[in-house]
């Protein structure tokens, strides 16, 4: 390890740290930044959606945004829609334009949607992008497979992540399972392809079964992990279950829970491995609508989409999930982190693909905004805009202490630097303890040395009677923290 790097603390785990008195997990702060793209044009046709999708920072230094309209107004008679992929660019990840691509006319004009090769339907639901290690772009999305036009999840390639062509003979990768919502049924298909339709039933639903997806599902590739595919995946409710809920745009029939598949080659996929689903700890008519992931620091961080299904309630949220390794996930606070702070996403919050963009001192957050909850289609007057908020670098979750005293104490930690450093807000006051890995304080370094930290700061320096811990540098300890009224996010060390 880098000398000079500096290690991070957090506080992820469902359980609270040892010894834990009078303190509980707390959401850190964000800062709405508002519409960063309305879906205003005939070829967005009021929808400029970014769920599932990816933003990139390309090789000149500016930014590529992917985005989606559910009905664009691209077909040949104007009154009809058609969900289209399109492009959106930038030069500071704030101020987005839509360049002309040459490739879709609308009424004449040149716009910004894509158009894939190889399809026999050009249709294109929850895209989701990623760039191979020879520098090449691949576009997973969502459409008709050619030939049967099942609901599936295909696939595209591209030199300049602008000009693609479908792979795979425009085949499904994975399937959502044939209901009247989502493409035809497989007798239908059968009729067309001129099969018996119980004879091709029994064949194709086995396979489907292995392969099946929802189109809330996101793809992610690393040269060393291979490719990996976070989606939702339906499985039986039934009404004896308890938590069926027989309301418009909800499948009664299923429960939506998140599961993960990897890949060699992103075309093969394994079996799903199931991550979350709803437990006892969640309330009754909970669905897990899709987890978009990112990597820091050794943790994997996901963002939870979910909602109530009972009429009225059917507003999508984000919640805030952590795992090690990709299979365990810890949700130390369930519930939503943050509501929309205009009309815009009053009806529900749907997370791009990327998670958490890392952009110096802070993170960006992109999301779909919606006005209306889930279970509400007005097609006339649908809207959907693209929207942003801003985290600050390491706020995401903290411990928190209330006016009376609280504390706690830290597992085993090699301190790799001389100073320890606290991200963190203390409107009371702080003083930290340094103690061996068997939690007995260590001479000089008792809570009555402490200098005391107050104030709001990402970098405060923990420090006893002057001194700072460079005396056990390269070795074990764990720190006991005393504080009230603030919030301590991460220990820097």
């Amino acid at each position: 390890m880098d000398p000079t790097e500096t290690n991070l603390l957090f506080f992820f785990n469902e359980d609270l740290p040892a010894q834990s008195r009078n303190v509980r997990h707390a959401c850190g702060p964000v800062e709405h930044l508002g519409v960063m793209l309305a879906g205003d044009t005939p070829w967005d046709h009021g929808a400029a959606s970014i769920f599932c999708s990816k933003t990139f920072q390309l090789e000149d230094g500016t930014y590529r945004m992917y985005y989606w309209s559910y009905g664009s107004r691209c077909c040949e008679d104007p009154s009809e829609s058609m969900p289209r992929g399109l492009v959106a660019t930038s030069t500071d990840r704030i101020h987005w334009e839509r360049p002309p691509l040459g490739q879709v006319q609308v009424r004449g004009e040149d716009t910004n949607i894509l158009e894939i090769e190889g399809l026999e339907l050009q249709v294109c639901v929850g895209p989701s992008q990623v760039r191979l290690a020879d520098g090449r772009w691949r576009y997973y999305f969502w459409g008709c497979e050619n030939g049967t036009r099942l609901w599936a999840l295909l696939a595209a390639e591209s030199d300049d992540g602008l000009h693609f062509k479908a792979i795979n003979d425009g085949k499904g990768l994975l399937y959502h399972p044939p209901i009247p919502e989502c493409g035809p049924l497989l007798c239908e298909v059968a009729k067309e392809l001129r099969r018996d339709p119980e004879e091709y039933e029994r064949e194709q639903t086995l396979r489907l079964n292995q392969l099946q997806s929802n189109d809330a599902s996101t793809v992610y590739y690393d040269p060393d992990r291979g490719f990996e595919i976070f989606h939702q995946y339906l499985v039986e409710n039934p009404v004896e279950g308890g938590r069926v809920v027989d309301v418009p745009y909800n499948c009664p029939a299923f429960l939506r829970t998140i599961s993960r598949r990897r890949s060699d080659d992103g075309i093969h996929w394994d079996d799903p491995e199931l991550l979350i689903w709803p437990d006892e700890k969640d309330p009754w008519d909970l669905q897990f609508y899709n987890m978009p992931v990112c990597n820091y620091a050794g943790w994997r961080i996901g963002l939870l989409g979910h909602y109530l299904t009972e009429a009225g309630k059917q507003t999508n949220f984000i919640e805030q999930t952590f795992s090690r390794d990709g299979s365990k996930w810890e949700r130390p606070l369930r519930g939503h982190w943050f509501e929309g702070g205009q009309s815009e996403d009053s009806g529900g919050i749907y997370p791009t693909g990327d998670a958490l963009i890392d952009n110096g001192d802070h993170w960006l957050l992109y999301y779909t905004g919606l006005q209306a909850p889930h279970d509400v289609i007005d097609e006339d007057n649908f809207k959907q805009c693209t929207m942003a908020v801003r985290v600050p670098k390491n706020r995401l979750l903290a411990i928190a202490a209330d006016k009376v005293t609280g504390g706690f104490m830290t597992e085993p930690i090699f301190l790799a630097q001389d100073e320890i450093k606290i991200d963190a807000n203390v409107r009371g006051w702080l003083r930290a303890e340094l103690c061996d890995i068997f939690g007995r304080k260590l001479e000089g370094y008792h809570l009555m040395d402490s200098d005391l930290i107050s104030g709001d700061k990402q970098d405060h320096t923990l420090s006893w009677k002057g001194k700072d811990s460079s005396a056990y540098r390269y070795k074990p300890v764990c720190i006991r923290f005393e504080f009230t009224e603030g919030e301590v996010y991460c220990v820097k060390y």
